[in-house]
C-alpha cells in the first residue's frame, strides 16, 4: 500500500492543475488494487491517464446525448400532433355532405326494398314456370310482375340517382384530398426508417449498459485497466448512439417539412 500511496502522490504532482472530478475514482482504485509489480503499476497508471483524459469528454457526451434526444422526442411529438390534425381534416372533408347522401341512399334502398324484392322474385318464378312448361303459372306471374313494373322501374331510378350522387360526392372528396395525401406518402417511408434505426439504437444502448456495469464492477474491484477499457467501450457506443440519433433527428425534420407541404395542400 505504501508503494501505491507513493505512486498516487507522484501521479498527482506530475499532473498538477487537473480537475478533482475523478480523484474519488483514483482513491477507490488505489484502496482496492493492492501491491502490483512495476509493469502492472505502469499499466495501472496508464489506465488512470486514459480515464482522466476521457472523463470530461464522456460526461459532456452524456449531456449532449440527453439534450439531443430531448430535441428529437419533442420534434417527434409535434410531428405526431400535426399528422393527426392533418388526417383529421382529410377525413372530415365533405363529411357532412357524404353522411347526408349516404343516409338518403340507405333510406331510399330500405324504402323500396320490399317492392324491388317482390318484383325480382316474380320474374324468377315466371322464368322457372316457363322452364317447367307451366305456361298458365308463368302467364299469371308475368301479369303480377308487369303490374309492378312502372313502380319498380321508378324505384330503381330513384335508388340509382341517390347512389350515383353519393358515388360522385365521394369521388369529388377523394380528388380534393389527393394532393395532401400524396404529399404525405414520403413520411410513411421515413417512419419505417426511423423504426429500423431505433432498433439499432436499442441494441447499442444494451451494449453500452453492459459496459457501464463492467466499469462499475472494475472500479469496485480496484481494476483500473478494466475500468478504462469499459469506459472506452461505453464512450464509443455513445458515439454510435449519437450518430444514429442525429440521423433520426434529420428524418424527423424531413417529416416536419413534409407535413408543412401537406398542410398547404389541404382542401380549403
Amino acid at each position: 500500500m505504501n508503494f501505491l500511496n507513493r505512486l498516487y502522490a507522484e501521479h498527482r504532482v506530475g499532473r498538477a492543475g487537473r480537475t478533482g472530478c475523478w480523484t474519488g475514482l483514483l482513491i477507490v482504485l488505489m484502496l482496492f488494487s493492492g501491491y502490483a509489480p512495476q509493469a502492472a503499476a505502469e499499466a495501472w497508471d496508464s489506465a488512470l491517464d486514459e480515464i482522466h483524459s476521457l472523463y470530461s469528454n464522456y460526461t459532456e457526451l452524456q449531456v449532449t446525448l440527453k439534450s439531443e434526444n430531448a430535441a428529437t422526442q419533442a420534434l417527434r411529438k409535434q410531428n405526431n400532433i400535426d399528422l393527426a390534425a392533418i388526417n383529421k381534416q382529410l377525413q372530415s372533408t365533405d363529411l357532412e355532405l357524404l353522411n347526408k347522401l349516404k343516409s338518403e341512399a340507405e333510406a331510399v334502398q330500405k324504402k323500396h326494398a320490399p317492392l324491388l324484392t317482390q318484383y325480382s322474385s316474380l320474374g324468377k318464378q315466371a322464368s322457372e314456370a316457363r322452364k317447367a312448361k307451366n305456361l298458365k303459372s308463368a302467364t299469371l306471374l308475368d301479369i303480377k310482375r308487369n303490374k309492378l313494373k312502372v313502380a319498380a322501374e321508378a324505384a330503381k331510378a330513384e335508388v340509382k340517382a341517390k347512389t350515383t350522387a353519393l358515388s360522385k360526392a365521394r369521388a369529388a372528396a377523394a380528388a380534393k384530398v389527393k394532393p395532401a395525401k400524396d404529399a404525405l406518402l414520403p413520411a410513411a417511408a421515413l417512419k419505417k426508417q426511423i423504426t429500423a434505426e431505433n432498433k439499432k439504437v436499442s441494441a447499442a444502448k444494451s451494449v453500452r449498459s453492459q459496459a457501464d456495469k463492467s466499469y462499475k464492477s472494475a472500479v469496485k474491484n480496484g481494476d483500473a485497466v478494466a475500468a478504462a477499457a469499459a469506459m472506452k467501450k461505453s464512450y464509443a457506443k455513445m458515439g454510435e448512439i449519437r450518430t444514429m440519433g442525429q440521423q433520426i433527428y434529420r428524418w424527423e425534420k424531413q417529416i416536419a417539412s413534409i407535413l408543412r407541404t401537406a398542410e398547404a395542400k389541404l382542401p380549403k
